[in-house]
């Protein structure tokens, strides 16, 4: 592949393999590395820097989506990168368990592997860097890789000091990529001295001050073409200092949607999670009323969207005669065998058992397939665009801080949050960044009956990566876009959320008839509807107080945002 003497992406991306390959991690997906690009974008634009173009070839060759950087890697052929990275970056298929057949594999995160490089190895990259990349590039990937270490990896990588960069006015990047670094390297491999270095600075100096003439007189014959157009060429730069503006603000924004993504579980709180899925199967299918029971996950371990702290939720599936085993059967097992404390809510919509195992919180039903569909249904939308975890992470941080997250009392549950935010991104944003994955060609979906419900949705993210793309808004601008819309556009006594369709339109359907002993509402103040089960609010318990409650969280949240008040908007 033939790269455009200013774009400095192909070494950019080696770099960053280099950096992953030394947090002694072996595999690494394409979204992993996607969103460093994406994080490296968001740097770009919070940080202009007139001589750099790093952002507008990121954007160009889509290297902040999945499916753009997966394409970038196979440009290069076989080898996967530009070659100053020691190791081929061969795109391997990503598979994982099927949840509803575990004999079976299904398509998961395609990743590639990056052993750990030898001391010489390292050595011959670095020389390698220093000697072939353009020096132009140097300095963006110094600041790029410092970004990357102190916002994102929240590691040292490779390791090595940070220092000033002259390019980037109060920027620092990593030592050894910089641009001054590497040039002293190279008039030491070439015998030159200190006069050597003081030849050269004169010479950029010049190059400088000539392209500075170069722009002066540039803008000087702009302005005699334009003369007598002031109040136009005003509102142009009134108008470019704005866009300035708001990249620096969202981009103090980002770092703190940043900051709340290090809440999500890691791999090994996942691990741990499905070890005890399994330990609970066994362990029932060893009574002769559970001897054919399926133990499975949904809720946020299931949709992506879980916590360090998140429960786990789990439903008993496939027993012969539902109508027989009881709630209280299944609170007994467990107290026998030894999980504990025990909690047992029978009087709910959905009875519940909670109880603790393995140092996770838990709780279990039985029978709730539908559960499960609708977590993997979320899963699905999440996977399409790195930003949808900043976005979600801050909606419910701003949820939980403001009071209005908890369906229990009477406020939004984190599930009616989910739906929000994906038809928000479906019909709200322009373009949408999400597509509308139940309403897809049949061939496309996959489908059943769950409760006679007919269920069907398009489970293959990757071909919309191309749609996301075309919005190219950042996690921040997206927040500050959704607390406006909730907060001063949406028609919560008139309109509906609707994920089946992904469109928020006048309602469709209305609460249905209480009885008096029924607690409640009988008006619906908020509709947020499920997206199999096409008359139930899963919003229906809001009360109209607390959806003015809920309207006001996303003003004030609005009205701190557009003023940089990361403190005032999520109360910390």
């Amino acid at each position: 592949m033939t790269l455009s003497p200013g774009d400095c992406t192909g070494a950019l991306l080696d770099v960053i393999l280099f950096e992953c390959a030394s947090q002694h991690e072996d595999k690494h997906t394409i979204k992993e590395l996607a969103a460093a690009f994406a994080s490296a974008r968001e740097m770009f634009l919070s940080n202009p820097n007139p001589q750099s173009s790093g952002g507008v070839y990121i954007q160009q060759h889509k290297l902040n989506t999945e499916q753009g950087l997966k394409q970038y890697m196979l440009s290069f052929g076989a080898r996967g990168n530009s070659g100053y990275f020691p190791y081929p970056t061969r795109i391997l298929k990503g598979m994982m368990m099927d949840p509803y057949d575990y004999t079976r594999t299904i398509p998961a995160d395609d990743f590639v592997t990056l052993p750990a490089c030898s001391n010489r190895e390292a050595d011959d990259f670095l020389h390698n860097y220093a000697e072939k990349v353009p020096r132009d590039f140097h300095d963006d990937i110094a600041a790029v890789i410092l970004y990357l270490r102190s916002n994102r990896w929240k590691n040292r990588g490779s390791g090595g000091v940070s220092i000033p960069l002259e390019s980037w006015k109060g920027m620092s990047g990593v030592a050894k990529y910089s641009r001054e670094y590497n040039y002293r390297k190279w008039l030491k491999t070439n015998g030159l001295g200190l006069t050597g270095i003081e030849q050269e600075l004169e010479l950029i100096q010049q190059r400088r001050q000539q392209q500075q003439d170069e722009e002066d007189q540039k803008l000087e014959s702009l302005e005699r073409d334009v003369r007598g157009m002031s109040i136009a060429r005003s509102l142009t730069e009134d108008k470019r200092q704005q866009q300035l503006f708001d990249a620096v603000k969202h981009g103090f924004i980002n770092q703190h949607l940043d900051k709340l993504k290090l809440q999500a579980a890691t791999a090994d709180n996942r691990r741990d999670v499905e070890t005890l899925r399994q330990t609970l199967e066994t362990t029932l299918r060893t009574y002769a009323r559970f001897q054919n029971a399926q133990v499975s996950l949904f809720g946020s371990f299931v949709s992506g969207l879980s916590t360090l702290t998140s429960d786990a939720d789990f439903t008993v599936l496939n027993l012969a005669d539902l109508s027989t085993p009881t709630i209280h059967e299944l609170s007994t097992i467990l107290r026998e065998v030894g999980y504990g404390p025990i909690k047992t809510i029978a009087n709910a919509r959905v009875p519940i058992v909670s109880f603790t195992g393995r140092r996770i919180r838990c709780d279990m039903s039985i029978n709730q397939p539908m559960g499960v569909f609708n977590s993997q249904l979320i899963n699905a939308y999440q996977r399409i665009d790195t930003r949808f975890m900043g976005l979600w992470f801050g909606i419910r941080s701003l949820a939980d801080k403001h009071g209005i997250l908890g369906a229990s009392t009477g406020y939004l549950s984190s599930y009616a949050l989910a739906m929000m935010l994906i038809v928000f991104l479906q019909d709200v944003t322009t373009p949408p960044i999400l597509p509308k994955l139940q309403q897809q060609s049949t061939k496309r979906m996959i489908s059943r009956s769950i409760d006679g419900y007919w269920c069907a949705y398009d489970n293959d993210p990757r071909d919309y990566g191309e749609l996301a793309a075309k919005n190219t808004k950042t996690e921040g601008q997206l927040l500050v876009d959704f607390c406006r819309y909730f907060g001063y556009t949406f028609d919560y006594a008139n309109r509906e959320i609707n994920p089946r369709l992904g469109v928020i339109r006048n309602r469709s359907v209305s609460a249905p008839p209480r009885s008096r002993r029924d607690s409640r509402p009988k008006d619906w103040s908020i509709c947020v509807l499920d997206p199999f089960i096409n008359d139930r609010n899963v919003a229906g318990n809001s009360r109209a107080n607390h959806v003015a409650d809920i309207q006001q969280c996303f003003r004030t949240a609005y009205d701190a945002l557009v003023k940089n008040d990361i403190g005032k908007a999520f109360k910390v």
